[in-house]
């Protein structure tokens, strides 16, 4: 009685303790979601597709049950819809838009489910939605007709309603009567007596717990509940094949016959089912069933599956067919020219026209265009395009051109249009000339300018030609610009002289007309100029005014300017076009300054003044080094312009000396240091100071500082130094091309290189290119990733840049030597501080990492200590146990052998107590000895058999007496 109880124990605890858990995870999920619709909508999108509302994606969730139960929590969360391994939250516009439709792809059916979590209104219900759309039994048609007809998709299907479910949901699966496709517990229930589509419940006696598994009630569970049962018998295959029709319109109907193996048995009779999953919108198809025929009339344009099941008591098989109705047959219509404009006249000079047959159709479609020439002038031979408008613009020729456009459209049917375009010519009339209007000038003026641009042509003139009269042959004059419209005349004589101006177009058509010039004697005098008076100063002062306001004339003065004819030095004219101005920039020495008079009758008079610039005391100099500046490197050539400088006569010696505070670095280039502009080259970073020294004639002298900060390079920490094996000599322009041109292909796309210049290494006379690289945003990009990153393409390839890369580093040496040293410049080697040493790896397996400082000494001293102790350590227990084995083996005991007392010899036995022997320690009492072989070479026996003892004492052997 005790073993048939231990069982039903177990399986009690088992049913409790799953019924709680279960009873604890249904009450939460109810509290979230009261208006939950109790079913896994397999296969199903929303109503509305991607317009039903905004979709929001939740990582991290791996299954439907995880996605529901987070939607919950959210107010604004409507549906729980998961594709793939993706759970998405929908926030419905209206409920409506979220109904479930099933999806007609079935490859998607296992990749797609939703759960309706809460409709949007909270009077609504998801009963009046699901209602409407009626997918329960799409549901129990579509989904059950594609899940039985494989039995792993069955499978898949209930192991992933499992693992989606909870106690909230419904775990309704489709099954068919007489199929057995539930799971173990389970039974098919019909829905329907009319249908064998029905729902796998739990076997009396048995409850459904929050994993979904129908296990036993303990409520209800008796000795008749243990009871295994056995399954139903499962049902033959049948392999049911039908075509697929395909018929085109306005052919509406067509049969389909399904053919079954194996045949049915005599006696048996199968049943036929033609189930319609799929038709067209608004089709009114009409079905005629017929056992293994189904005849369809009625069709319309579109895709129709049906699937047909064929089944007998033992038996069962479907499958899936297609019928495909296309659209009727097109009658081709050749297409329709419309040529814009049809006819169309030019009048030259216009030599272009457009026709535009753009406006062409075709009941498909048109393909090609061709233009061709019919009937055009002499010689006229266009080329024309192929395009629907055709732009002419070489009708340079009058006369009558007919353009052909053959178009052809898709069905290889062309039609043909003719274009006319007539090109007029227009009459040509002759130029009009116009020499301009008479003119009078007087003398002293001799020269003047006529203008012929007014004459005009319905075309264009084409020449110019300008004659004197003949009556004038006799007078002098200088005509220059004939066959110009504007001719110029000088060297003219009091008198009247007639000029004729003639045209040409360019249909050599010409006209001519004259114009007088007219020679006066001089109305009035030339002015007189008066410069002043002759002016002397005496330095310091440098500058004078000089004035001819004094000057006259009979009518009216309308120009000065000054000019300097002599001096020591170039003076500087405040205005030289004024009667007064101030001249600046004297020094010591006479100066000629000449002064121009114009009046309005062009009469010129001039008039000259001198200035005398004495020293009566001399200044010393003011030296002007031009003040304090920056630069910044890259820049490293340094000008200093001490030009300003001045002194009241002129300054006779500039000497340029750096200061003892200044930077060493540098050199004066081509003497500067004694001119005016002193040129520093190969400056360095840091602070500069120059003093400079101006002296004059009489050994007076004056000193200025200027001070010059020389700031480090900014992009001097991104600057990268490649040494590649070419000599600096050898390396040409083009080489040096080709070498950017590859180094700008190495680095990362969006990167751009930038070059700052090349140098000779000074050991080995290589050839050192200076570099750095910019983002897409112009930044600099960190050199350590860019030298890493041209390392990793240059050790696939060395060769890339067509020379060997001896060397690529960046310019400042940029290891933190792990924080315990300090990086050599030159060597690029760590110098690691006390108790602080190289990675030994990297110094003798010769790694391309840079030098570090990461190995303690300490810790180096105490593993070598630790290796040499674990090495002596392992010798000597090697030892150990090789000599303990081999004295194992020597110490191995052997048998012991007995003989008896007569072949012994008869000795003695030595006594300490002396030579008295009892009765008991004669021979003759032993009945026999024992004799051992001895274990070592210690231990000998004596011919007597008694051994020596380590004292010099024999013992004797064991002998057995009587």
């Amino acid at each position: 009685m005790t073993r048939p109880i231990v069982p039903i124990l177990l399986v009690f605890i088992t049913i409790c303790h799953s019924q709680l858990f279960e009873n604890t995870r249904a009450s939460t999920v109810r509290n979230n979601c009261p208006r939950l619709y109790p079913k896994i909508f397999q296969g199903y999108v929303p109503q509305g597709n991607i317009s039903a509302g905004t979709y929001v994606e939740v990582p991290d969730l791996n299954n439907l049950k995880q996605c529901v139960v987070k939607c919950c929590e959210k107010e604004e969360c409507n549906v729980a819809f998961r594709t793939d391994e993706k759970c998405y939250h929908i926030t419905c516009e209206r409920s409506e838009t979220c109904a479930p439709v099933a999806n007609l792809n079935r490859e998607s059916i296992q990749h797609i489910a939703m759960v309706l979590v809460r409709p949007v209104n909270p009077d609504e219900s998801w009963n009046e939605f699901i209602q409407t759309e009626n997918p329960a039994d799409d549901v129990s048609d579509r989904e059950l007709s594609y899940l039985l007809s494989d039995p792993h998709r069955l499978e898949d299907a209930y192991k992933s309603l499992l693992e989606a479910g909870g106690s909230t949901y419904d775990y309704q699966i489709s099954c068919s009567l007489g199929i057995p496709s539930c799971p173990e517990n389970e039974e098919c229930l019909q829905n329907n007596v009319k249908s064998r589509a029905g729902t796998c419940k739990c076997k009396s006696g048995y409850k459904r717990n929050w994993e979904g598994v129908c296990i036993l009630d303990v409520n209800n569970m008796s000795e008749s509940t243990l009871n295994i049962s056995i399954p139903p018998e499962t049902k033959k295959h049948l392999t049911v094949t039908a075509e697929s029709k395909e018929v085109k319109y306005p052919t509406s109907e067509v049969t389909i016959i399904a053919y079954v193996e194996p045949a049915a048995p005599d006696g048996v009779k199968y049943q036929y089912d033609w189930i319609s999953l799929q038709q067209p919108a608004g089709s009114a198809a009409v079905k005629h069933q017929n056992g293994e025929e189904m005849h369809l009339s009625k069709l319309s344009e579109g895709l129709f599956t049906f699937k047909v099941s064929v089944s007998s008591d033992d038996a069962y098989g479907e499958t899936f067919v297609n019928v495909t109705v296309l659209p009727p047959s097109r009658i081709n219509q050749p297409p329709k020219i419309v040529i814009t404009p049809a006819n169309q006249t030019v009048k030259l000079p216009n030599t272009g026209a457009v026709l535009d047959a753009s406006s062409s159709t075709d009941d498909d479609g048109i393909v090609s265009w061709h233009w061709e020439l019919q009937q055009g002038p002499l010689g006229y031979q266009p080329n024309l395009k192929d395009t629907p408008t055709l732009q002419l613009n070489d009708l340079t020729n009058p006369g009558n051109y007919t353009f052909k456009l053959t178009v052809t459209d898709t069905d290889k049917n062309t039609s043909s249009a003719i274009a006319n375009v007539t090109v007029l010519k227009v009459t040509d009339y002759k130029p009009e000339a116009n020499a301009g209007q008479d003119v009078i000038i007087y003398l002293p003026r001799n020269e003047i300018t006529l203008n012929g641009n007014l004459s005009t042509d319905d075309h264009a003139i084409t020449t110019w030609e300008w004659t004197k009269s003949a009556g004038d042959a006799d007078k002098a004059v200088d005509m220059q610009d004939t066959h110009t419209p504007y001719l110029k005349l000088s060297h003219l004589e009091e008198g009247m002289y007639t000029f004729a101006l003639k045209v040409t177009d360019s249909a050599n058509q010409s006209s001519t007309a004259e114009v007088h010039v007219f020679v006066k004697p001089p109305t009035n005098q030339p002015p007189v100029a008066q410069a002043g008076d002759n002016i002397t100063i005496s330095l310091p002062q440098t500058w004078v005014v000089v004035d001819a306001g004094q000057s006259t004339d009979d009518n009216k003065i309308t120009a000065f300017r000054w000019e300097q004819v002599d001096g020591p030095s170039t003076v500087n004219f405040v205005n030289a076009n004024m009667s007064s101005t101030n001249v600046t920039g004297l020094t010591k020495g006479q100066y000629i300054f000449k002064v121009f008079v114009t009046d309005d009758n062009k009469n010129v008079a001039n008039d000259t003044v001198f200035v005398t610039v004495e020293q009566n005391s001399n200044q010393k100099p003011k030296a002007n080094a031009g003040g304090n500046f920056e630069i910044e490197l890259p820049q490293n050539v340094i000008y200093i312009n001490g030009s300003k400088s001045t002194d009241d006569w002129s300054v006779e010696q500039w000497k340029w000396i750096r200061d003892d505070t200044s930077l060493a670095m540098g050199d004066f280039a081509e003497g500067s240091d004694s001119t005016p502009v002193l040129m520093l080259v190969n400056a360095v970073a840091g602070k500069y100071v120059f003093n400079l020294t101006v002296s004059d004639k009489q050994g007076l002298s004056d000193t200025d500082t200027v001070h010059v900060t020389v700031k480090s390079d900014p992009k001097l920490y991104y600057l990268i130094e490649m040494v590649i094996d070419s000599n600096i000599n050898r390396l040409s322009e083009a080489q040096y091309k080709i070498i950017k041109g590859k180094l700008a292909l190495l680095v990362k796309d969006g990167t751009k290189l930038q070059v700052r210049g090349i140098k000779s290494d000074t050991s080995t006379n290589q050839v050192v290119i200076s570099f750095y690289v910019d983002d897409a945003k112009g930044k600099p990009v960190d050199a350590n990733e860019v030298v890493y990153y041209l390392r990793q393409k240059l050790r696939m390839d060395q060769s890339l840049l067509g020379f060997n890369v001896m060397r690529l580093q960046t310019t400042v040496c940029q290891n933190n030597c792990s924080g315990h040293g300090v990086c050599d410049e030159k060597t690029r080697n760590c110098i690691c501080e006390s108790f602080w040493m190289q990675d030994l790896f990297k110094v003798y397996f010769g790694s391309d990492e840079d030098s570090d400082c990461r190995w303690s000494i300490l810790y180096v001293v105490l593993g070598v200590l630790c290796s040499i102790v674990t090495v002596l350590a392992l010798v000597w227990g090697m030892f150990y146990l090789c000599c303990n084995f081999c004295s194992k083996r020597r110490m191995r005991p052997k048998p012991t052998n007995y003989k008896l007392i007569e072949d012994s010899e008869d000795l003695q036995p030595y006594s300490r107590k002396g030579g008295n022997l009892s009765d008991s320690d004669t021979d003759s009492d032993v009945v026999f000895e024992s004799r051992t072989k001895p274990t070592g070479r210690f231990h000998r026996d004596t011919r007597n058999g008694h051994k020596i003892n380590r004292n010099g004492f024999t013992k004797l052997n064991n002998r057995m007496k009587t």
